[in-house]
């Protein structure tokens, strides 16, 4: 399976340039036949790496709506992060996530939710609906969240200039 082959060469910090340029030649089968966890995973992977892969995100962005709608809030954190992280703007699917804020948010762990903000304010894109939701959530990610998840949620709110008085009270 492809995700997870990539997924193990990103963990191990193993760079595999036949590998990605696989992953890239077969980007739109990949995405279209792909479940949103396993495209996560591969997006993922290309970012820990600093892989480049400009089909592959292309793909992600003509497929957001699915795989917002189907993917949990880890394949939703992971798909933005790597965006963010590669520098990749991709505004369908940044706009999905704002669509299923709240889904997201009310489901979501404090890294997933973290990673996602983080993603957001990285590229420098507002979303009004989904910082709503974090807010009306501070006291459960600051109650259950690690101090970097925190940390990167006060960031993103200050980066995007959206005041919290419930997390910054925390």
């Amino acid at each position: 399976d492809v995700a997870n082959t990539v997924w193990a060469c990103a963990k191990l910090g193993f760079e595999s340039p036949k590998l990605f340029s696989q992953v890239e030649k077969h980007a739109e089968r990949l995405v279209k036949e792909g479940k949103p966890q396993a495209i996560s995973n591969t997006v993922w992977a290309c970012a820990k790496l600093g892989v480049q892969s400009p089909k592959l995100f292309s793909q992600v962005e003509k497929h957001a709506e699915r795989l917002v709608k189907e993917g949990d809030p880890q394949a939703i954190a992971n798909n933005v992060w790597a965006c963010a992280t590669l520098g990749v703007e991709s505004p369908k699917l940044f706009l999905q996530v704002e669509k299923h804020a709240k889904r997201l948010v009310n489901e979501g762990n404090p890294q997933e939710i973290a990673n996602t903000i983080w993603a957001f304010a990285t590229l420098g894109v507002q979303s009004p609906k989904l910082f709503t939701q974090v807010e009306k959530h501070a006291e459960r990610l600051v109650k259950e969240g690690k101090p970097q998840e925190i940390a990167n949620a006060v960031w993103a709110f200050a980066t995007l200039g959206v005041e919290s008085p419930k997390l910054f009270s925390q």
